[in-house]
């Protein structure tokens, strides 16, 4: 994100998705995986959470791909290679500052 403030790192870590992603990459082996499966594990935990009725994994999927997932790439903290589906992490030390510093029930995704 070396071309990027803090205030579009700000705009970027305040929704909810996009913090999810990044810290599912984060918690990967190898900051990396594919898109159904980060699909899927978002879907879950939303399914899991108390805080009303879960998005449908179709809707998810489509916010991902044509939202959130742009989004990160813009900003150089993912790539999103289509035909392969892979989904990888790259650190970036303003965004990880950010989120380190937010509170535990901001900052991590619903159990």
């Amino acid at each position: 994100m070396t071309n990027h403030g803090l205030d579009a790192c700000l705009r970027l870590v305040a929704d909810q998705h996009r913090r999810r992603v990044i810290h599912h990459l984060r918690h990967e082996a190898n900051g990396a995986t594919t898109f159904d499966d980060l699909v899927d594990q978002m879907h879950r935990r939303a399914s899991d959470a108390k805080n009303g009725p879960p998005q449908d994994r179709e809707s998810l999927a489509i916010q991902l791909h044509h939202t959130h997932l742009p989004q990160l790439a813009d900003h150089g903290v993912v790539d999103f290679e289509h035909r392969t589906g892979v989904v990888r992490y790259h650190p970036d030390e303003q965004v990880e500052t950010v989120l380190d510093s937010l509170p535990e029930e901001v900052s991590l995704p619903n159990p």
